[in-house]
């Protein structure tokens, strides 16, 4: 059976392939004292999270496997991976995990009926066609979603460095 729907939320929808898709959660500023001196770069919420008033979720049923996806470009990343023929491994998608298998990683999530070849070629080619796939990318299309913001890092190594 094979299903989709749209739905809207005031907050960020987080799904299992935010992260990999360019979500943030965590940005760091830099700081100064009264001074002028430099300080530890700062932890704050990242202003990715708040920059929509309202955010779309495609929420996919394909076959006895749930999707969902909150950005287009999770689902391009998400059809890249899979309509690759063999499947890549969770390493070389996951180069920050050097040791390991990375198990937290999205694709060593996905239910192991997914991963043939056949049926994903299938998944694919329906999350193409799906008209609401259509629609969640009409929704951002309007005003796109902001990856970088000035003033806010991903990382406190790079917030360091700026300084």
């Amino acid at each position: 059976m094979k299903s989709a729907k749209l739905t809207y939320h005031e907050s960020f929808p987080e799904t299992p392939v935010s992260g990999r898709a360019g979500a943030k959660w965590i940005g760091w500023v830099k700081q100064t004292n009264i001074s002028g001196q430099r300080m530890r770069p700062k932890s704050v919420q990242h202003p990715f999270l708040s920059q929509r008033k309202l955010w779309c979720l495609l929420e996919v049923h394909f076959d006895g496997v749930d999707l969902r996806f909150a950005m287009p470009q999770e689902l391009d990343h998400f059809i890249d991976v899979l309509s690759r023929n063999p499947l890549p491994s969770g390493r070389s998608l996951a180069p920050e995990c050097p040791v390991g298998r990375p198990n937290k990683h999205w694709l060593s999530r996905l239910p192991a009926k997914a991963k043939p070849w056949k049926f994903r070629q299938r998944l694919c080619s329906y999350l193409m066609d799906c008209p609401e796939t259509a629609k969640l990318r009409e929704f951002y299309r309007s005003e796109p979603i902001q990856f970088d913001f000035p003033g806010v890092f991903n990382s406190f190594l790079e917030a360091h460095k700026a300084m």
